[in-house]
């Protein structure tokens, strides 16, 4: 999201348009960065569940909202600003 929005945002101030690659390598990016963060919180999380006694439903509900919904959130922000880059204008005056 980060990577992403930075290229997109810059690239639609100087009116370029990207290929292809260049508009989805940024989101590809943002995703392993936000995958890695992730996979490094994923077994204190678990461990944390697991030590205060939740049960199965609760569980869920912490990795819902604590790895899947942010991983959610970097993915579709980072598309969004993958499209807008790519997106041109056309003109049917």
């Amino acid at each position: 999201m980060i990577i992403s929005r930075y290229l997109a945002r810059k690239r639609v101030a100087a009116g370029m348009r990207p290929s292809f690659r260049q508009a989805w390598l940024p989101v590809l990016a943002d995703t392993a960065a936000i995958g890695l963060v992730l996979s490094l919180i994923f077994l204190p999380v678990v461990s944390a569940t697991l030590v205060m006694e939740l049960s199965l439903v609760w569980r869920m509900v912490v990795l819902f909202v604590v790895i899947y919904m942010p991983l959610q959130i970097v993915v579709i922000f980072s598309t969004v600003w993958a499209v807008r880059s790519r997106y041109e204008e056309k003109d049917y005056t």
